[in-house]
């Protein structure tokens, strides 16, 4: 048998990778543009249409659920960025250092306190959520931050601070460790070395964590509608709720209110996007 004749099986599966990889792409993006595109088409419709015909494809489309909607969806957006902002600012203050702390530092018995500390992390995030609205309403009650944005920001930023903490820490330990020596040789202190060294090699991770954490607040549910209780106040996740009752269901303005809160998250991916591709492919490589 000759050697071209032995190419010929391993040229058709080189072929055939591609068609299939092309295949499950467009799957995919079958499987998440339908729905995306039924929302647009809900949204469109007038309560005429979703009353008579809420199935329908060909219709005269309608921008009265967004002229509806607009100046309630806007005051919810507002809240919700203050929330996802202040909660993004202040996890980041708190998981950076807390990362270089427990990434840095050497030795035995340090390594066993970063081992018990990481595990209590862990702990943490297996703890379910509902367990700690009480406790915590009682908490911000005696504080009178109950039906307050701050009190929210602190209940958000005690749930997603050892989540940062434990996805900043790898950024860390990808910092030569050269780097590190060459401060302590110059005679950089402790908090010079992190501010001159660390920082502006963490720009990856800290784009990634603030961004994960700003999207996760901004869907965060069960404490934004238990700790404000003010319904001028709602941020856009009981904004959404509210449009679901016991007797009826306002497909059209369900739908529209989904587009419109989320245009700052899709702004937050494409600032961050290049950001978070280079802090994975580093990640990966390393």
């Amino acid at each position: 048998m000759s050697a071209r004749t032995a190419t010929r099986p391993a040229l058709r599966r080189t072929q055939r990778r591609p068609r299939l990889g092309t295949l499950a792409a467009l799957l995919l993006g079958v499987v998440y543009l339908v729905p995306l595109l039924w929302i647009v088409l809900t949204a469109l419709k007038s309560d005429e249409v979703i009353a008579s015909q809420p199935n329908a494809i060909l219709f005269t489309p309608s921008l009265s659920t967004f002229s509806d909607i607009l100046e309630v969806a806007s005051t919810s957006v507002w809240t919700s960025f203050r929330v996802a902002a202040a909660v993004t600012v202040l996890v980041l203050v708190v998981a950076v250092p807390a990362a270089y702390a427990l990434g840095r530092r050497t030795g035995p018995v340090w390594a066993k306190v970063v081992a018990w500390v990481l595990a209590g992390f862990l702990v943490l995030q297996m703890v379910p959520q509902p367990m700690a609205v009480i406790p915590l309403y009682g908490i911000l009650a005696e504080w009178q931050l109950v039906n307050d944005v701050w009190g929210l920001v602190l209940a958000d930023v005690a749930l997603l601070a050892p989540f940062a903490v434990l996805l900043m820490r790898p950024f860390v330990l990808g910092i030569p460790t050269e780097l590190y020596e060459a401060a302590q040789m110059d005679g950089a202190s402790g908090f010079r070395t992190f501010r001159s060294v660390v920082l502006p090699m963490l720009p990856n991770g800290i784009a990634t964590v603030g961004a994960i954490v700003f999207i996760i607040t901004w869907g965060e549910f069960i404490y934004a509608t238990t700790l404000l209780t003010d319904p001028a106040q709602l941020p856009v996740s009981g904004l959404l709720a509210q449009q679901t009752s016991l007797y009826a269901t306002s497909w059209n303005r369900l739908m529209g209110l989904a587009l419109l809160t989320s245009i700052p998250l899709l702004v937050v991916f494409l600032v961050a996007k290049r950001r978070l591709v280079e802090g994975l492919s580093v990640g990966a490589v390393k």
